[in-house]
C-alpha cells in the first residue's frame, strides 16, 4: 500500500509540475506577444515620437519632369527628374529624422514609384555647407547605400526612415529624385518631413503571433503532449487534427488566391504570346473532342524547317510580327497541352459543363493544396499508428506539420498558374493513393480490396498528370511485402479479388492515357514535351554532363542567401550553362527538416525492427533518380521540387519517429501500461530524446519560417513584390523600425 501511496503522490506531484509549466509559458508566450506588438512592430512609431517640428514650403518641380495636372508627373529627362522642398522650423534648419511620400494615386493601381531622397546639409564635419547628400555620404566605412523608398497609394508604404548618418546633419531642404525611364509617369502629391509614424495594432499581425506563441507552448520541451502517443479513436485527436487541416487548408486557399495573377499577353523579352489559360483551352478542346487547342497558329510556323528554333521564332516576331505562343506544345499544324491531362479531365472539364465558363486556374490549385494537407497529415498519422505505436504524439505532430510544408504545397500555392497545376494534383494523388494502401491493410493480413482499388486507382491516375510521379508505384512492393509473402493476400489463388483490384485499376487508367498520346503524337509514349515552344530547341539539346554535378548540387544543397533587408532572403545565383530560374536555394537548404531523411543509413537496425529498411531505402534511391532526372533533362528549378520531396518527406517521416521511439525514454524506465492512450508520466526521458525534441522543433520552425518568408522573396517569377505590392508593402511596414 505504501508503493501505491507513494507512486499515485509522484503522479500528483508530477501533473502539478505540468500545470505550473503549462501557466508559466503561457504567460511568458502572452508578454512576448505584447512586446513584439506594442514594441518591434510599432518600433517605427517609437523612433519617430516627439521629432523636431518642420514646415515644408512650397515645392518646385525640376527640369525633367513635365506636370500632367492632378499631381501626375511625366519623366523628361531621368537625370532631373525631380522635386524639391525647402524646410524649416520657425526660420531654422531641421534635423530630418523621418518623412513621408504622400501620393493618393498610382499611374498603375498597386503600382510602386521607386525614388531616392537627398538633404541639403547646413555643413558638417565630412560635408560643406548647402551641399546635397544621400545615405552614401561617408564617414569613414560607415555609410547606409539604402536611401531609396518606394512608395504606393498605400500609406503603410510611404515612410522613409533616415540613416543614422543623415540624421547627424541639420538640412534645409529635401530632394525626391523619382527613379524611372524617360516617358514614366510618376504621382506625388505632397512630402511630409519628420512626421510620427501611426501607431497600429495589425489584427493580422496580432492573430501570426498567437499562432507562434500557441505553437512554442504546445510543443515546449515538458509539454504533456510528448507523453502522449497517437490514437485514431480519440475525439480529441481527431478534433485537433481537424482543426489544423481546416486552418492550413485555409492559408493555402489565401495564398493560391493571391497567387493567381499571372500577365498574359505578348512578353517584351522573348517576343512570344503569353497565354495563361493552357487548361481551359485544353478542357475545351475535351468537350468539344478535340484532343489539339484551338488557337491560331501563325502561317510561318508550319512553313518553317524546324519550328522548335527559339531565335528563328523570335527573329521573324521582331521583324514580321509573326505570333506564337509561349510554352505550348506545337506538332502537325496545331497547338497542343503536353502538360498533363488528368487535371483537366478531374476540374476543368466539369467546372465548364457545370457552369458553362472556364475555370479559374487557382481553383485547381488551391483544391489540390487542400488535398495534399488532408491526405498527407492523415498518411502521417496512420504510420505513426500502424509502424510506431509507442511513438510520441508530439514528435508526430512536429513530424506531420514538417511533412505538410516539406511537400512544397505552398510553392505551388504562391504562383497559381497551370505550370503548377500537375505538379500538385500529382502529390495530392500520391498521398491519397498511398493512404488508401496503407488503410487497405488489415491486422491479420488481409486486404480490403475497395480501399486497393482506391489506392490504386489514384496511383493509376498519376501517369497522366506528371509521368515522374510513377517512380510511386514502386513503393507497393515494400508497402505489401507480407501480404504478398508471408500472409499470401495478394498474387494468390486466395487473394485473386484483392490482386485484381490492386492491378485493374492501372489497366483501365493507364490505356486510354497512353491512347490519348498516340492521338496527338502517333506515339503511346510520346507525352509531347519536346514539342514545347521556348527558349530553346527541346528536340536537339542535349544536356552536358559536366555541369551535371554543380546543377544537381544548386537543386538539392545550394544554401539560401540572405540580406539585412525585408523580406531578409533573396534568389540564389543558380546561374549555370543550361536552364535554371530563380530560387531560393536547394530542397534540403530551405527544407531543412528534410535533412533527417539523409540520416536513414544511421538507423538501418532501429527501421528493420519496425519492417521499413527496405522503405527508406527505396524512397532515398528513387528520389536521387528522379532529380537526377528533372535536373539533367531540364535544369534547375523549384517547380520540380514537389517531383521527388514526398518521397523524401516519407522517409523523413519514418526517420524521425524511429530515431524517437529509440530514443524515448532512459533504460531504466518502466513502459507497462504505455500504449497509444499515452505514455506514464513518471518514465524519465532521454537525452537522446531530449535532443531529438529540440533539433525537430529547431528544424520544423526554420521550415516554415522559410516557406513563409519565401513568400515575400524579390526575384522569384511572379514575385509578390510586382504583382501585389499592397500586401508586400503593409508587411514591409512592419519592419520599418529595423532600418537606419
Amino acid at each position: 500500500m505504501g508503493g501505491g501511496a507513494s507512486t499515485s503522490r509522484w503522479k500528483h506531484e508530477s501533473i502539478s509540475q505540468h500545470s505550473r509549466s503549462l501557466w508559466v509559458s503561457i504567460v511568458i508566450a502572452m508578454v512576448l506577444v505584447a512586446i513584439c506588438e506594442i514594441g518591434f512592430f510599432n518600433l517605427g512609431h517609437w523612433r519617430t515620437t516627439g521629432l523636431q517640428h518642420a514646415t515644408v514650403g512650397k515645392m518646385m518641380v525640376g527640369d525633367g519632369l513635365e506636370a500632367l495636372g492632378g499631381n501626375r508627373f511625366r519623366i523628361t529627362d531621368p537625370e532631373h527628374a525631380n522635386i524639391t522642398v525647402p524646410v524649416s522650423d520657425n526660420g531654422r534648419p531641421v534635423n530630418v529624422q523621418s518623412l513621408r511620400v504622400v501620393t493618393n494615386a498610382t499611374e498603375k493601381p498597386g503600382a510602386s514609384i521607386h525614388a531616392s531622397i537627398q538633404l541639403k546639409t547646413t555643413g558638417g564635419d565630412t560635408v560643406s555647407r548647402n551641399e546635397w547628400v544621400d545615405g552614401r555620404d561617408s564617414d569613414g566605412a560607415w555609410q547606409d547605400n539604402r536611401h531609396t523608398l518606394s512608395y504606393s497609394a498605400n500609406p503603410a508604404s510611404q515612410y522613409y526612415l533616415m540613416g543614422k548618418k543623415l540624421q547627424t546633419y541639420e538640412s534645409t531642404d529635401v530632394r525626391i529624385t523619382f527613379m524611372g525611364a524617360k516617358g514614366d509617369v510618376v504621382n506625388f502629391d505632397r512630402v511630409e518631413v519628420n512626421p510620427v509614424i501611426p501607431f497600429r495594432i495589425s489584427l493580422l499581425r496580432l492573430a501570426i503571433e498567437l499562432v507562434v506563441a500557441a505553437f512554442f507552448v504546445l510543443f515546449r520541451p515538458t509539454s504533456r503532449i510528448y507523453r502522449m502517443g497517437v490514437d485514431l479513436r480519440s475525439g480529441g485527436q481527431r478534433l485537433v487534427t481537424a482543426g489544423f487541416i481546416v486552418g492550413l487548408s485555409a492559408l493555402s486557399i489565401l495564398v493560391s488566391r493571391v497567387g493567381a495573377a499571372t500577365p498574359a499577353g505578348l512578353n517584351d523579352a522573348f517576343l512570344h504570346i503569353i497565354d495563361p489559360n493552357q487548361y481551359q483551352h485544353l478542357a475545351d478542346a475535351l468537350i468539344h473532342g478535340r484532343t489539339w487547342l484551338d488557337l491560331p497558329v501563325d502561317p510561318s510556323l508550319p512553313a518553317m524547317d524546324n519550328p522548335y528554333n527559339y531565335f528563328e521564332r523570335r527573329y521573324l516576331a521582331a521583324n514580321q510580327g509573326a505570333q506564337y505562343y509561349w510554352d505550348y506544345a506545337y506538332s502537325q499544324g496545331h497547338y497542343y497541352c503536353y502538360f498533363g491531362v488528368v487535371p483537366a479531365l478531374l476540374t476543368f472539364v466539369p467546372y465548364q459543363l457545370i457552369t458553362g465558363v472556364w475555370m479559374p486556374t487557382w481553383y485547381s490549385v488551391a483544391l489540390s493544396s487542400v488535398l495534399i494537407i488532408v491526405f498527407g497529415t492523415l498518411l502521417v498519422r496512420r504510420i505513426a499508428h500502424d509502424y510506431f505505436p509507442q511513438a510520441s504524439l508530439g514528435i508526430v505532430w512536429l513530424v506531420t506539420i514538417g511533412f505538410d510544408f516539406g511537400t512544397c504545397v505552398f510553392t505551388y500555392c504562391f504562383n497559381s498558374t497551370f505550370y503548377n497545376v500537375p505538379m500538385a494534383c500529382a502529390i495530392a494523388l500520391v498521398l491519397m493513393g498511398l493512404w488508401f494502401w496503407q488503410i487497405s491493410k488489415r491486422d491479420d493480413g488481409t486486404i480490403n480490396g475497395w480501399f486497393m482499388a482506391a489506392g490504386s486507382i489514384c496511383m493509376g491516375l498519376l501517369l497522366g498528370t506528371r509521368p515522374q510521379f510513377i517512380v510511386a508505384w514502386a513503393l507497393a512492393f515494400p508497402l505489401f511485402w507480407p501480404q504478398i509473402t508471408k500472409y499470401r493476400t495478394l498474387f494468390s489463388r486466395n487473394g485473386l479479388w484483392q490482386t485484381v483490384a490492386a492491378l485493374a485499376p492501372f489497366v483501365v487508367v493507364g490505356v486510354p492515357v497512353l491512347y490519348y498520346n498516340y492521338v496527338r503524337f502517333g506515339s503511346w509514349t510520346d507525352f509531347g514535351a519536346y514539342y514545347n515552344l521556348t527558349g530553346y530547341d527541346l528536340t536537339s539539346r542535349k544536356a552536358s554532363r559536366y555541369t551535371f554535378l554543380p546543377a544537381l548540387f544548386t537543386q538539392l544543397f545550394q544554401p539560401p542567401s540572405t540580406t539585412s533587408e525585408f523580406p531578409f532572403l533573396t534568389t540564389t545565383d543558380t546561374v549555370l550553362p543550361g536552364p535554371n530560374e530563380p530560387s531560393m536555394g536547394g530542397y534540403f537548404a530551405i527544407f531543412p527538416i528534410a535533412l533527417m531523411a539523409l540520416l536513414f543509413i544511421l538507423v538501418r537496425q532501429q527501421l528493420s525492427r519496425h519492417g521499413l529498411k527496405t522503405m527508406s531505402v527505396m524512397l532515398m534511391v528513387l528520389a536521387l533518380v528522379v532529380v537526377s532526372f528533372d535536373t539533367y533533362k531540364s535544369g534547375t528549378s523549384m517547380r520540380y521540387y514537389g517531383d521527388f520531396a514526398y518521397l523524401v518527406m516519407l522517409c523523413m517521416v519514418i526517420v524521425t519517429l524511429s530515431f524517437a521511439v529509440a530514443a524515448q525514454f532512459v533504460p531504466t524506465a518502466s513502459l507497462d501500461g504505455a500504449t497509444n492512450a499515452g505514455i506514464p508520466l513518471e518514465a524519465e526521458r532521454s537525452l537522446g530524446f531530449r535532443t531529438l525534441q529540440t533539433v525537430l522543433l529547431v528544424l520544423v520552425v526554420l521550415t516554415v519560417a522559410m516557406t513563409v518568408v519565401g513568400l515575400l522573396v524579390p526575384g522569384r517569377y511572379d514575385n509578390w513584390e510586382t504583382l501585389h505590392p499592397r500586401i508586400y508593402t503593409t508587411i514591409r511596414s512592419w519592419f520599418i523600425g529595423l532600418t537606419a
